[in-house]
């Protein structure tokens, strides 16, 4: 299941067209944590020790391999079997030019993608007790991974001089698959230098060149790659996912000092555009989804800045750090469902060793016991070692023992108010999925994989989903085009928003959420400027009250249309099978609870529509269909006010 999720963050996460200015990044600011602190440590004489560092990790990761239960072991083992009877699939330029000719991204990623989680699963089938049994295997993977024409997603080689299609030779790009490559080729060759060996000494040398080639030179020649956050552009998790993998790339395969010193001073100078980028309450607005490879990989980051240095280097005191990591709990609703604004999914399980990492990193128990709570939902069998990528398999294998040992807790915190991302998190009942759980944003229409959203919120109720935000279905080239809006889950009407004059909101900076305030379990927000011109509305107040004794939420709109066109529609989005039979009610009928929606019946028709769910990435999560309920005002004023109440009751 775990190597879906790679390959679905690759999908996710490898959006360029709509990474715009955001809350948080308007408020940048050159804090150069990073590099202040690379600085106050001595710089690159941090690292004299990284051969003793390096031999130190080589043998820990073999003592704990060799500690694992005889069944863990044996289970790797049967997998590596498997795999070499693995037939390498081969990569053909007509399958590189779907997405330039038809927008198809999956069918390549896919593919690509297989060839590395199968050299992962061969490499860690070794490292168990192969005894050199899996490594023609694995030099056959390595090969055909060095003989690709490039490591580029087709989806990011439109970067070059040459425009989308086949990658040009002469123009290496670095992207996010490239990072990822580099770091699995690095893991390799570190781990099983001397093997390869054995087979050709081509082989370590043939990595050393691609390594070179592919992502060193380029990286250290160029600064103009738009994620590296000197290009005028903001940045977002491919930053730090790609200077994470260049730290990692750099520490474990690079032996010329000269140019690992420069790898890893230019990596720290980028990351530093990164988080210069946060606001001071850490929030995400990537969503939780994108969180594991926006503030996870910061983490990392860190880590290995920090473990290479001897500790010289440590960020342990930073605030903002810390408060990136409080983030992910902040957001958690229950089990594997998250707050999931914008492109993120609602069912998400964030890697379980990034929490850990900085949960032991600020000596935060939430963070640590959340850790442990993840890693039962990501791996309930306890003698299995999930193995997603061959980075991530090691920090699995280095964190196992420690989560075991850690009892299990999610926070299920109270009241979580993030003011710089304007995003509310309240649950009725502290420490408790039980009861009902409400979160709502202000926000703008320019946010990283902005959805038209400004004002949406949810409901769940004893964690299951009752007012939803469906999220984004499968990648393709028009969810990163100019047709983005177009699709029918990045529209306002789609979620819990109005539609004004028969108007959605619109994207782009200037349409945003004004005079936000939150205090007391109540959320205000001004969403007017969310709709273009045409919408003709001059103000449009939402009020959401959220009472925990009685598990209920109030709406309250006051508005002030400049013109009435046609009747406004308040629209609800749920999974939930919906009654409308009882004048001025909805009810949502749930697994343990209902959902009463309370409306004025003198102001309101109620419509609902099913929108029939087809996508492979939202089938999962709600199923064959999704419900629309929307409230169709049956006055014609320019000015009002009403209220909508959603009571969960047994």
């Amino acid at each position: 299941m775990y190597i879906k999720k790679i390959v679905g963050a690759i999908l996710l996460f490898s959006g360029i067209g709509f990474v715009k200015d955001s809350l948080a990044q308007e408020q940048k600011k050159d804090r150069n944590y990073l590099y202040n602190e690379y600085q106050r440590g001595g710089g690159e004489a941090v690292f004299k020790d990284l051969a003793q560092w390096k031999q130190d990790r080589l043998k820990s990761i073999a003592d704990k391999m060799a500690a694992l239960p005889a069944v863990t072991k044996a289970t790797l083992i049967k997998e590596a079997d498997k795999a070499m009877a693995f037939s390498w699939p081969s990569l053909p330029a007509t399958l590189y030019l779907e997405y330039r000719d038809n927008g198809n991204r999956i069918n390549f990623e896919s593919v690509q993608s297989e060839r590395r989680r199968v050299l992962t699963t061969l490499v860690a089938g070794e490292l168990a007790g192969g005894n050199g049994k899996y490594v023609p295997q694995i030099v056959n993977g390595l090969w055909l991974i060095l003989e690709e024409s490039t490591w580029v997603l087709p989806a990011h080689v439109g970067v070059q001089k040459a425009g989308s299609g086949l990658a040009d030779p002469a123009e290496p790009i670095v992207d996010l698959v490239a990072g990822e490559t580099a770091a699995t080729l690095s893991w390799t060759q570190f781990l099983l230098h001397d093997q390869l060996d054995k087979i050709s000494p081509m082989v370590n040398k043939r990595i050393t060149y691609e390594l070179q080639h592919r992502v060193v030179e380029p990286f250290l020649k160029r600064s103009d790659f738009w994620w590296m956050g000197w290009a005028g552009r903001t940045v977002n998790n491919w930053n730090i996912w790609i200077n994470t993998n260049v730290l990692q790339t750099a520490l474990l395969s690079i032996n010329e000092t000269d140019t690992r010193n420069k790898l890893i001073e230019k990596a720290i100078r980028s990351a530093d555009n990164f988080v210069n980028g946060y606001p001071d309450d850490g929030g995400c607005d990537e969503g939780p989804t994108y969180w594991g490879h926006a503030g996870g990989k910061l983490i990392e980051f860190i880590t290995l800045l920090n473990n290479a240095s001897a500790h010289k280097l440590n960020w342990s005191n930073n605030e903002l750090i810390h408060q990136i990591g409080a983030y992910i709990y902040k957001m958690h609703v229950d089990s594997s469902r998250f707050v999931n604004f914008a492109d993120a999914s609602a069912s998400t399980i964030p890697p379980p060793h990034t929490v850990y990492l900085y949960g032991t990193a600020f000596q935060d128990p939430l963070l640590i016991n959340f850790a442990a709570y993840l890693s039962r939902l990501d791996n309930p069998d306890s003698m299995n070692i999930k193995a997603p990528s061959l980075a991530f398999f090691i920090y699995n294998l280095e964190c196992r023992d420690a989560l075991l040992a850690t009892k299990p807790a999610a926070p299920y915190t109270a009241v979580n108010w993030l003011p710089d991302l304007q995003v509310v998190s309240i649950r009725s009942q502290a420490g408790t999925s039980k009861g009902l759980f409400f979160a709502a944003l202000g926000g703008h229409n320019a946010e990283s994989h902005n959805h038209n959203d400004v004002g949406n919120f949810v409901l769940y109720m004893d964690g299951k989903p009752a007012l939803i935000d469906v999220g984004v279905g499968t990648y393709t080239k028009q969810t990163f085009s100019a047709d983005r809006y177009k699709l029918w889950f990045m529209q306002s009407q789609w979620h819990n928003c109005p539609t004004i004059n028969g108007v959605q909101q619109q994207d782009g900076r200037r349409f945003q959420a004004n005079d936000v305030h939150f205090s007391n379990n109540k959320l205000s927000m001004d969403i007017a400027a969310a709709y273009p011109a045409a919408a003709m509305v001059q103000s449009w107040k939402r009020t959401f009250t959220f009472a925990p004794a009685k598990t209920s939420l109030q709406l309250e709109e006051a508005y002030q249309l400049k013109e009435w066109k046609e009747a406004f529609l308040l629209h609800f989005m749920t999974c939930l099978p919906a009654d409308t039979n009882a004048a001025g009610k909805v009810i949502l009928k749930g697994a343990t609870a209902n959902l009463t929606i309370s409306y004025d019946p003198a102001l309101f028709e109620v419509i609902t529509e099913r929108q029939e769910v087809a996508d492979g990435r939202l089938l999962p999560v709600w199923g064959d269909h999704v419900t629309r309920i929307s409230l169709k005002a049956r006055r014609q004023v320019l000015k009002g006010q009403h209220k909508i109440q959603f009571v969960m009751s047994r």
